[in-house]
């Protein structure tokens, strides 16, 4: 392994719960419910455009509406998330450990800028990564692998020389077709869900060996 890949939400913070609870108030103040079938089918790992459809279903939307309706939920997630943020068990301890094994590291997230820039200021996490990358930098979003090979490349790394940290089975099914490595966090799916899509499944990375990424 030359390279470690690292999506954002559900594999650097556990965002998700908190995802949840502002797509929900979000849903609700626009007059649809969202339950927690809903939430893993609809909404995590989705672009935002692909999720303001469904709750706008029936209406067609411009980019620049769906856009700006992504972004007044964004706005309402980090104001609920502000004050819980932490990051998943033992993630900068392994952040720390790749770099002293001279690993290279980058973000791969189909968040907005605003949200992956919140996320490092308040965790300190910037300088742990040598390429972030979010959704208005590739043009298809996730299931596509395009996020992935755009981090391989930046880093100068193939994708037999990469793995990939996901949470999500659409940020694992671009994974997959990126061609890397891929360890799944179970955050967001189980143990045994993920067991059937990953080549590595942790729960953290609380004591997590590079001896068995390598």
């Amino acid at each position: 392994m030359l390279a470690a890949i690292f999506d954002m939400d559900g594999v650097i913070a556990d965002t998700n719960p908190y995802h949840t609870i502002a797509w929900r108030e979000y849903y609700q103040r626009n007059g649809k419910p969202l339950s927690d079938a809903d939430f893993v089918r609809y909404v995590s790992g989705n672009h935002n455009r692909a999720i303001v459809q469904h709750l706008f279903d029936g209406q067609t939307l411009t980019d620049e509406e769906a856009y700006r309706l992504g972004d007044e939920k964004e706005a309402l997630f980090r104001e609920i998330y502000a004050p819980h943020i932490v990051p998943v068990p033992g993630l900068p301890d392994f952040l720390r450990a790749l770099k002293r094994a001279g690993i290279k590291t980058a973000v791969g997230t189909s968040a907005p800028v605003e949200n992956l820039d919140f996320v490092m200021e308040k965790l300190g996490l910037r300088d742990y990564f040598d390429v972030l990358l979010h959704e208005k930098l590739v043009s298809r979003p996730k299931p596509d692998p395009e996020i992935y090979q755009r981090a391989m490349h930046l880093l100068g790394v193939s994708p037999e020389e990469s793995v990939i940290f996901e949470d999500s089975m659409t940020g694992i099914r671009a994974a997959r077709a990126a061609g890397a490595r891929v360890v799944g966090v179970a955050t967001t799916h189980t143990v045994e869900e993920l067991q059937a899509v990953a080549d590595v499944v942790i729960r953290d990375f609380e004591g997590l060996n590079l001896e068995k990424l390598l």
